[in-house]
């Protein structure tokens, strides 16, 4: 006997109503195309934070790009969709007060805290499809590892200038000694760090800081790792189905 769902509220009708006309448009495969893009810009555009409050706010808005993508996941997931919202939303909200706000330290922890808090959501669903999904083509699971790739730098580099935030001197940049390294220098760390390169131009200092930037590089190296796996795993899997012939009708007696 089945059992009786629950009925969905009027949010994950509307977003689900949107979110199958979209994937039935440009399929799945193309949102995590687009997700990856926004991804890219978001991570790798933090420079422009540089160039004052209008510019900031931009940037912010852009997270909200990243949440319209990364529903159409979860949607596809089937859960979680409130809260993920919510989060989404409160972030991109927080990160626009910020902008205006840039000298204000409690704003600015608040800010780095809530991006990370959406980066991880988002790392955590596009995970479950990564590795959880059974049904899924090779070129949509190396767009969602490659999205989960570029969006850990930026998580780090969120946490890391949290941490700088509420315990200055957890990293410096020797150029700069009497200052404490800025978000986008840290962000800067954090994918130095994961490419294992070190340059040293900026440098963790305190027990706890060295110890999260070691985790980071050696969970950055195993995550690599593991999807090559996982990869390699599935293309070997539908390789041998399609070489595999169907089995005839049984003989009769």
């Amino acid at each position: 006997m089945k059992t009786a769902q629950p009925p969905r509220s009027r949010l994950h009708r509307f977003v689900g109503s949107a979110a199958d006309r979209l994937i039935a448009r440009i399929g799945l495969r193309g949102s995590l195309a687009l997700m990856l893009a926004f991804a890219v810009v978001l991570q790798f555009g933090y420079p422009a934070t540089l160039h004052g409050e209008l510019w900031t706010g931009l940037y912010m808005a852009l997270y909200g790009g990243m949440l319209f993508f990364a529903l159409l996941i979860v949607h596809e997931q089937g859960r979680g969709l409130l809260p993920f919202v919510v989060l989404g939303a409160v972030s991109t909200t927080i990160g626009i007060v910020y902008s205006f706000n840039q000298h204000n330290a409690t704003v600015t922890v608040i800010m780095l805290f809530a991006v990370a808090l959406f980066m991880g959501a988002i790392i955590g669903k596009l995970g479950v499809f990564l590795f959880r999904r059974q049904r899924a083509d090779g070129l949509s699971l190396i767009l969602a590892a490659l999205t989960i790739y570029v969006i850990l730098g930026g998580f780090f580099g969120a946490v890391y200038a949290g941490i700088e935030q509420l315990a200055p001197g957890s990293f410096v940049d020797p150029l700069t000694p009497d200052a404490s390294p800025a978000w986008p220098q840290l962000v800067y760390f954090s994918y130095v760090t994961m490419s294992t390169v070190g340059y040293g131009d900026i440098l963790a200092t305190t027990a706890w800081s060295r110890s999260l930037v070691t985790f980071h590089g050696v969970g950055a190296t195993l995550y690599l790792t593991i999807v090559v796996a996982r990869l390699v795993g599935i293309w070997s899997s539908s390789n041998h189905d399609e070489h595999t012939p169907a089995p005839g009708p049984a003989a009769s007696s």
